[in-house]
Order: structure tokens, then C-alpha cells, then sequence
């Protein structure tokens, strides 16, 4: 197993502004003082953590199912897809594609570890965990070169 799965919130998710009753929180303005715009920026910042998590405990779902469908954990393709797209919705949003690719290639990064070391875990026998360790610091420099797909743990595969 990939170890406990983290609450989250069931159902559709909506993002409405908890501030819309406050006329100086309203997202639909501009803030018009430094404290009221960083105010503005640290809602913004958390709201932004709160998503992380959010996908943080979804990655630990996908990190079992992968690993009942003795899948491996890294999908190039699925990553290449996923990256066009943040690009994308970026560009749309009037953001820099670049700097949304680069955060979004270290969240899949640090996606990737977490579900390496989850596999680690819940793998039988301490020789699984080392090896597992020994995969991650002889692995990531052939992947970065390579994108070459790593199995992991004990969900490792032939071929």
C-alpha cells in the first residue's frame, strides 16, 4: 500500500470567493493599498497550498492504483501531456507558459519521489527500501537525459 490517504473534499469543487460579501476583499477589484493588495496575495497563497494538497492526497490515490494495476510510476507521455496543457491554460490566463511549466515540472518531480518512496514503504523487507533508494539516485539523471520509464519498489516490472 502507499500508506494513509488524506481527507479532502467530495463533490464538485467550486471556487467562489469566501470575500464576496466584503467589499474590500473582492477579488472582481483591484486592491488599492499595499497591505490590502498583500492581504489579497496571501489569500491568494493560501488557496494555492490548499490545491496542493488537494492534489497531493489524489497523487497518494494514484500512487495505489498504479501499483494494483502493477503500473510504473512515471508516464512520459502522460507528463508531456500535462505540460502542454499547463502551458496552455497559462498562456490563456495571460500568465508566462514558461514559469508555469517550471513549477509544474517541479510538482511532478516531487510527485514522483513521493510515490517512489510510498512504494518503498509499502514494500516487504528492508532490501526493497534500499534498493528503492539506490533506484532513485541512479535513475533521475537517465530519466531527466533519457525520460526513460523507472519502476519502483516492489511493483517493479520486466521490460
Amino acid at each position: 500500500m502507499c500508506g494513509p490517504m488524506a481527507p479532502r473534499p467530495v463533490g464538485p469543487q467550486t471556487h467562489s470567493d469566501p470575500h464576496a460579501s466584503d467589499p474590500s476583499m473582492s477579488t472582481s477589484s483591484s486592491p488599492t493599498t499595499v497591505p490590502e493588495a498583500r492581504a489579497r496575495i496571501d489569500e491568494i497563497n493560501e488557496r494555492v497550498v490548499e490545491l496542493l494538497a488537494e492534489r497531493q492526497a489524489i497523487v497518494d490515490d494514484l500512487c495505489e492504483l498504479k501499483a494494483d494495476a502493477d503500473r510504473t510510476v512515471r508516464d512520459p507521455e502522460r507528463e508531456a501531456e500535462l505540460l502542454a496543457h499547463v502551458r496552455s491554460v497559462a498562456d490563456e490566463a495571460g500568465l508566462p507558459p514558461t514559469l508555469a511549466e517550471t513549477l509544474f515540472e517541479e510538482i511532478l518531480a516531487h510527485s514522483v519521489e513521493r510515490q517512489r518512496r510510498q512504494r518503498a514503504d509499502g514494500a516487504a523487507g528492508p532490501s526493497a527500501e534500499e534498493s528503492s533508494a539506490e533506484e532513485l539516485s541512479a535513475e533521475e539523471p537517465a530519466e531527466k537525459a533519457t525520460g526513460a520509464v523507472s519502476t519502483c519498489g516492489a511493483q517493479a516490472q520486466a521490460g
